[in-house]
């Protein structure tokens, strides 16, 4: 006679189905009102249907697979966005690094569920139900809906999660039968991953509705009836066969342990040992061809306490004396205490590493400076003013796709997963140096023909006249998007150079403005009193 192991005797799952994910992440990401029915739609052919409800939707008789025409018939006021499946994929892996709080072994287990095997880890969090509440009451407060179970075998506690009741925990394989006896055969799907359609039908056919209705009918006359899957499927949610789950596999950090034969708490050791830490790591990341992005050090102090600081950089760095720089004006918050037995150098985020071409030129000009270039200069400045500042406080420029030159731009973290090369930029011919966040207008002193610069023109009190100007260059607003600053339309562009040599980037918006023979001060010549002019900016500067 054989005995199954302790862990499989006592094994845990932990399910979390979480029904609206879809759009519970465009409500949160959109801001969109709690009051509102909201649906995430997909293309059909040449139509556009359903793809996941949200609960007030549904409750209004919504649901996936209907058309959008007809759930806008039942529900004027619905909010319809179209179904990002990339997005909720990567919130469900980011939920799953989340739920490794309560265990290190955390599955996916489909597009909108997660099973955590809780064996072991229960005692952690006060007993079986006190985790499973924990975790739902932790979810639920980031604003999504989440339905959990916990039960002795993972089909079990996917089952229980998406058919039981609100809360379930079934911690004992003999209490299965009964919990799941009330379950639709569907469920046998979720153990086995896929279930003909046939099986279950024919199920339906004779009456058998419910998980229960299986246990007493013989499993050779099941097997031969609806299939071997259904006998293996149930054996899998009774706990009675093998129901291995596929945990992710976690990312091992570059981490480094330096530990001590007698604590040490002079600044000197600390030192020595973070530099001796650090070529270790430097020289991993050479080989693998990687910079790293963040920097943890932990300090295991004699007492039994735990220290930690942790720098960033801008861009991905390896190299020693730039870390040990970063790190050493950290180092004066380290308390050793009684004194320091360990410690641990981890690189949570790397990066792949990129060698930039150097101009022979600028390492003549640069001989003086130890050999670094303006960009190293300038990303050791940054990452001095991150670690002092915090990354929150210090952003740069990233180029936006837009042909317009006011949001051709926009911010960003200076510390981020990814860096924005320079061939990232475009190359655009004409731009000034300085853009203006507000246009300032122009008082025109004559009327141009259509098509034709100014040649003199007032700015802030104090009259310009041009002497060289070069375009007009067209920029239309896109028509999809309301633009506040663009209302007027289409702008024609000048670069225009005064007498005194001063540069400007200038448009014309087009738009009728007061009557060119009403009084409005500028010296401009008079015409018609029913013809419009257009308004004259000021946008950049040179």
């Amino acid at each position: 006679m054989t005995t199954a192991p302790l862990a499989r005797l006592n094994a845990l799952y932990l399910a979390l189905w979480f029904p609206c994910l879809s759009t519970d992440r465009l409500r949160r990401e959109k801001q969109i009102n709690a009051d509102r029915a909201l649906v995430a739609t997909r293309r059909a052919g040449s139509g556009v249907v359903l793809a996941a409800v949200d609960a007030l939707a549904a409750s209004e008789g919504l649901a996936p697979g209907m058309t959008l025409a007809s759930a806008r018939a039942i529900h004027p006021d619905l909010r319809a966005e179209p179904l990002d499946p990339a997005a909720d994929a990567a919130l469900v892996q980011r939920l799953a690094d989340w739920c490794d709080r309560y265990s290190p072994l955390v599955a996916v287990a489909g597009s909108d569920r997660l099973v955590i095997e809780a064996t072991g880890c229960t005692h952690l969090f006060g007993g079986e139900k006190a985790m499973l509440t924990d975790a739902r009451d932790r979810l639920c407060r980031t604003g999504l809906s989440v339905r959990a179970a916990l039960a002795a075998s993972p089909g079990a506690a996917i089952a229980l999660a998406l058919h039981g009741s609100q809360d379930c925990v079934v911690s004992e394989r003999r209490g299965l039968s009964t919990a799941l006896a009330d379950l639709p055969v569907s469920a046998l799907a979720l153990a086995e991953g896929a279930m003909d359609r046939e099986a279950l039908t024919g199920m339906h056919r004779v009456g058998l509705h419910h998980l229960g209705d299986l246990y007493q009918l013989p499993r050779a006359a099941l097997a031969t009836r609806f299939g071997p899957a259904v006998v293996s499927a149930l054996d899998r949610l009774l706990g009675q066969a093998s129901h291995p789950i596929a945990p992710r596999r976690p990312t091992t950090p570059y981490r480094f342990r330096l530990a001590f034969a007698d604590p040490i708490g002079l600044r000197s050791d600390i030192d020595a040992a973070l530099v001796q830490l650090l070529l270790d790591l430097s020289q991993q990341l050479q080989e693998k061809a990687m910079g790293c992005r963040r920097l943890t050090l932990t300090a295991c102090r004699a007492d039994g306490t735990v220290q930690e600081i942790t720098i960033g950089t801008s861009r991905p760095v390896r190299a020693v004396p730039p870390l040990m720089r970063l790190l050493a004006e950290k180092l004066e918050s380290l308390d050793p205490g009684f004194g320091i037995d360990c410690l641990i150098l981890t690189a949570p985020i790397v990066e792949p590493f990129e060698h930039d071409q150097i101009d022979s030129r600028a390492l003549a000009e640069e001989s003086g400076t130890g050999g670094t270039t303006a960009d190293d200069r300038l990303a050791s400045v940054c990452d001095r003013l991150i670690n002092r500042l915090g990354g929150e406080n210090l952003f740069r420029l990233a180029p936006v796709d837009s042909r317009l030159p006011d949001t051709a731009q926009g911010q960003r973290p200076a510390v981020s997963s990814r860096r924005d090369p320079a061939s990232d930029w475009p190359r655009t011919v004409g731009r000034p140096t300085r853009l203006l966040g507000q246009p300032i207008p122009l008082v025109p002193l004559h009327a141009p023909r259509p098509g034709d610069p100014l040649v003199r023109f007032r700015l802030r009190g104090r009259e310009h006249r041009v002497r060289i100007a070069q375009g007009p260059e067209r920029i239309a607003p896109d028509w999809w998007r309301r633009d506040a600053a663009w209302v007027a339309g289409a702008r024609d562009y000048w670069q225009v150079e005064d007498e005194a040599g001063q540069r400007f980037w200038i448009y014309r918006d087009g738009t009728a403005g007061a009557p060119a023979g009403s009084d409005s001060g500028s010296g401009v010549e008079s015409g018609k009193a029913d013809t419009p002019r257009p308004h004259w900016f000021l946008h950049g500067l040179w």
